[in-house]
Parts: structure tokens; sequence; C-alpha cells
């Protein structure tokens, strides 16, 4: 699978990339003229070409092809409860791989972490660096971090409470209907409070579960998001 690298401009039939992601590709992934490769603006356009020239801080794509990545219903969003700051990037990584759209950081109340004033640049450039890697080419659109009540359901979503205290299978929880948007809920690693349930259960959320084995906060999501893809028949 070709290499694939973000430009916000992919106008005309010789594309220059400049830049951070200029150096990267050149420097440290050492693309060559003459390479084919992939450029996407994040939003799901691409173009594929072949390098025409290299410099230190720049390279030159030829196009040959482009298209669009369209975005798919229902869209598949995870609230995802903050991790320890060392987990940070094996969530996003994990999420990003899954299929997930969208990424709402949540400060839970049993969260360890605290969401920071350059948390939300981190896990942007986590999620631009999972997407080069899982060959992406729309970027999962990311927020400021929200509480519970701060979150806010759009007509016709789903709204499922991932929690291991419950009887409720995943399978037996989602409807033949048609979504719009399919909210996945991932607490902490101390679990989900039950003010937290309760407030979202308000907001018309099913507590469901998944098997007997309890998950890594870090490692539930791409569960859930492969678990609900393959019941909606996106997989």
């Amino acid at each position: 699978m070709l290499p694939l690298f973000f430009n916000e401009d992919l106008a005309g039939n010789v594309i220059t990339v400049t830049g951070d992601e200029a150096h990267h590709a050149v420097t440290v992934t050492r693309i060559h003229e003459g390479e084919e490769l992939n450029l996407a603006d994040g939003l799901g356009n691409w173009v594929r070409g072949v390098v025409l020239s290299t410099s230190k801080k720049s390279f030159d794509l030829q196009v040959s092809d482009r298209g669009k990545q369209e975005l798919t219903k229902p869209i598949l969003t995870v609230l995802q409860a903050l991790t320890k700051s060392d987990r940070v990037k094996e969530t996003i990584e994990l999420l990003v791989e899954g299929g997930v759209d969208e990424i709402l950081p949540w400060s839970a109340q049993r969260s360890i972490s605290k969401w920071q004033s350059n948390s939300l640049e981190k896990w942007s450039d986590q999620i631009s660096a999972a997407c080069k890697q899982s060959r992406r080419f729309r970027k999962p659109t990311i927020s400021q971090a929200i509480t519970a009540n701060e979150l806010v359901i759009a007509p016709k979503t789903l709204l499922l409470i991932f929690h291991e205290a419950t009887d409720v299978k995943l399978s037996d929880a989602i409807p033949a209907s048609d979504y719009e948007e399919v909210i996945i809920v991932i607490g902490p690693e101390g679990g989900i409070t039950v003010d937290e349930i309760e407030i979202l259960k308000a907001k018309g959320g099913i507590v469901v579960g998944m098997g007997t084995p309890v998950f890594r906060s870090a490692h539930a999501g791409v569960a859930a998001l492969a678990a609900v893809q393959a019941l909606l028949g996106k997989w």
C-alpha cells in the first residue's frame, strides 16, 4: 500500500508540499524521486502521484489520479474518557484504526489525567500520525474535552454506554433502525460513576455489555467499534 501524507491544498497537476509534513516525508520516511504516494487533505479528498523532486524542506508531486473518501452513515463517535498520559497514543491509534469518525475526549469524574491547554494539539497530532499509518484519507474530528453533562445528542442518535455491570448484550441493543450517528461511551480505568450513568441514560443512553472480559479503557473503544460496525453491516 502506498505511503500517505497530508496537505491542505490538493489543487493543480503538480503539488508542492512544504513544512513539517514534507520534512517527515523526505527526512524521516526518505521518499525519493520517482516514488508513488498518496496525498490527502484530511477531509476525504485525495490525490495519487509520482514524486518529481525533493529537497530538505519540500517535495513536488505529479498528480495521476484523484478522488474522495466519503463519510458513511451512521457516523461513529466515541466519547472516550481521558486515559493515563502514557496510554493516550495507544488509545488514539486504536480508535483511528477501528474506524472512528469523531472523538470526544471525556473528562470523566474518575479520569486520572486532566485535559491541558495543549491536549487538543497533541491528540490532533496523534490522529494525523495514526491516519497515515492506517492509510485513512479522512481524519476523525476531535473537540475540546467535555463532561457527561455537556454531551449533546442530535436526533436519530444511538447512545451506547459500555459497562461491565449489565446483562444487556450489545447485539440485543441495536434495533433495526436508520441512525445518523452512533455514540460509543468508554469510561475511565476507575469506571463510570453512577451519577454519570444516570446523566447519560437521561439523554437516551442504553447500558450495554461486551462479553465477560473487562477491557482497559485504552482498548475498549476499538473492540466496541469493531462490534458495532459488524452489527450495523458496515463491516
